[in-house]
């Protein structure tokens, strides 16, 4: 049976000493797993991968979006979708709150276990000798800072997306900004776009949890959770790897380095925008880090279909019929065949090569791209 702990401090859970910001006090956590099973039975998710006994579960009647499912199995806020005529498809979610119950809930019979390691070597172990399969259709991974002085606040993260002095392999920002109290606000600094095979999110974490709170309550909130949290929501083929990474990881790959890691390779804040110089308050951040191996397509960017566009539709045929008159010794103007290297580029064209070169891994390119954009035309030219 779940047996989970109700009452906990988060600072004596976790043994945090509030001083300088130390990488000691920014743990990482899973907060958010969702599953698509095929060919295995409601029961056998519980007691077998999620290791919950039948007696602890109740059903009613539910449904999941994008899914034809008729009826939830519930224990607390773990949730497996499915059809009630026995059906052999459904889904496992496991929300942050989930998550952060199922773990408390499993360290409370044993201390010494890392929680979510076991469950991915045992949702493998379930499709390895089993005719089930699986699909990772979410994994959300979360860094927590309970220093009392964060690596950087909100309004840093902020600062750096509105000054462009980021990368993220061509992924977009929005910020979205709320009222917290009469004085202050409540912000989340988001990096990616809905869909996306991973989305980053920076806010207040302290401040989402106190928010319903009043008075004491809301003061010790304030107080005790974390005061920054850096969220990495990941999807499909990245959510797979990861949790493949975190299913055979060695004794000192921690889960905190390998968010860590992951970022990393992910996501970056310069002093600048040459991008030559990173922050160095995220370096500290990040460290200690390993990178795990992802395995994903390549997304397709608009340059991509800009040089689909070329190759079948536009210039390519007037380029080949150049090289086959040079190739047949016919006099061709050279400034058709040599690079131009003080030609511009228009702004929608320059955008889509950025974008290009950094999913390419080749972020060195941008400042060289950024100067050769055409200067926008003034009223008077």
């Amino acid at each position: 049976m779940l047996k989970v702990a109700t009452s906990r401090n988060f600072k004596e859970v976790n043994n945090i000493v509030t001083s300088q910001p130390t990488t000691q006090n920014v743990l990482g956590k899973v907060d958010w797993l969702q599953i698509i099973f095929v060919n295995v039975q409601w029961q056998t998710i519980f007691s077998d991968v999620l290791l919950i006994t039948p007696d602890c579960v109740t059903s009613e009647a539910g449904s999941l979006k994008h899914e034809e499912y008729d009826i939830v199995y519930a224990c607390g806020s773990i949730r497996y979708y499915t059809t009630e005529d026995h059906g052999t498809r459904g889904t496992l979610v496991m929300s942050g709150q989930a998550c952060t119950m199922y773990e408390w809930g499993m360290l409370a019979a044993d201390t010494q276990q890392n929680v979510f390691q076991e469950l991915a070597l045992r949702i493998i172990e379930l499709a390895t000798n089993h005719a089930a399969t699986f699909e990772i259709s979410r994994l959300d991974l979360a860094l927590d800072d309970y220093n009392t002085k964060p690596f950087f606040g909100i309004d840093t993260i902020i600062g750096k997306v509105r000054r462009k002095q980021f990368l993220s392999k061509g992924r977009s920002a929005q910020l979205i900004d709320s009222e917290f109290d009469k004085r202050t606000r409540s912000k989340t600094q988001q990096i990616g776009s809905r869909g996306s095979d991973c989305i980053f999110r920076f806010y207040e974490k302290a401040k989402e949890l106190a928010h319903s709170l009043s008075g004491v309550d809301r003061e010790k909130m304030l107080d005790e959770a974390p005061q920054i949290r850096l969220e990495a929501e990941t999807r499909h083929d990245t959510a797979k790897s990861l949790l493949m990474v975190i299913a055979y990881m060695t004794q000192e790959q921690t889960l905190s380095n390998l968010i860590r890691g992951f970022v990393k390779t992910e996501l970056n804040f310069y002093t600048s925008t040459d991008y030559t110089t990173v922050a160095r308050w995220w370096i500290n951040f990040l460290k200690p880090c390993f990178v795990p191996t992802i395995r994903r397509q390549k997304p397709r960017t608009d340059f991509d279909k800009s040089m689909y566009w070329f190759e079948h539709q536009g210039g390519f045929a007037i380029t080949q019929a150049l090289y086959f008159l040079v190739s047949h010794q016919m006099i061709v103007p050279p400034t058709l065949l040599a690079e131009d290297p003080e030609y511009l580029w228009n702004s929608e064209l320059a955008n889509k090569l950025i974008d290009f070169v950094i999913i390419n891994d080749r972020p060195d390119l941008v400042p060289l791209i950024q100067r050769r954009i055409k200067k926008p035309l003034t009223p008077e030219q």
